[in-house]
């Protein structure tokens, strides 16, 4: 069996820009991408390697949210990305409250369940996300880790492998990484 490599991205600050403080992008129309996305994106598929969406979700265990209100978001976020040629290859969203189950970042259960699921080398693959607890959950499965913070290799005490003040200079990156 094949062993793929992946890019694992957080989407809120990742991919899209974030919602205030306390809230959530809850409907289409409230995802924007974030300049450079979906042409890192595209990047990320034109190298072979999976682009693999891993976010936690907290708001969908509220009423009245649902699976209906994420698939629509996630539809827009798809459908932004095909604009610009790009595309997920797969998508996992843990929605779960705070320590509630294994699969909400830190906890690495959406890499590892992706892994199982197409076969991805997780010490072959990278993850980008722009909090601490994207960076946990790529070292919790041996994954190489990217943090996306404006002030780049500015910042201080980082775990990450690298850090990149966007999105771009991340897949940057960790294209170049996954061919170690």
């Amino acid at each position: 069996m094949s062993r793929n490599r992946a890019v694992f991205l957080d989407r809120d600050g990742t991919l899209n820009e974030k919602a205030p403080p306390g809230e959530y992008i809850r409907r289409p129309e409230e995802l924007v991408l974030l300049p450079g996305a979906a042409e890192a994106v595209r990047r990320v598929n034109r190298a072979g390697v999976l682009a693999v969406l891993v976010t936690n979700q907290r708001w969908l265990a509220r009423p009245p949210a649902g699976p209906a209100a994420y698939a629509a978001v996630d539809a827009r976020l798809r459908e932004l990305l095909a604009e610009r040629g790009a595309r997920l290859d797969a998508g996992y969203v843990c929605p779960h409250p705070l320590d509630r189950c294994d699969c909400r970042k830190p906890a690495p259960g959406m890499l590892t369940r992706a892994a199982a699921d197409h076969s991805i080398s997780l010490p072959g693959s990278c993850m980008v996300g722009d909090s601490v607890s994207d960076l946990l959950a790529g070292r919790a499965v041996g994954a190489a880790t990217v943090l996306i913070h404006p002030l780049g290799r500015e910042v201080a005490e980082s775990s990450a492998d690298f850090v990149a003040r966007h999105i771009g200079e991340a897949v940057d990156w960790a294209l170049t990484a996954l061919q170690r």
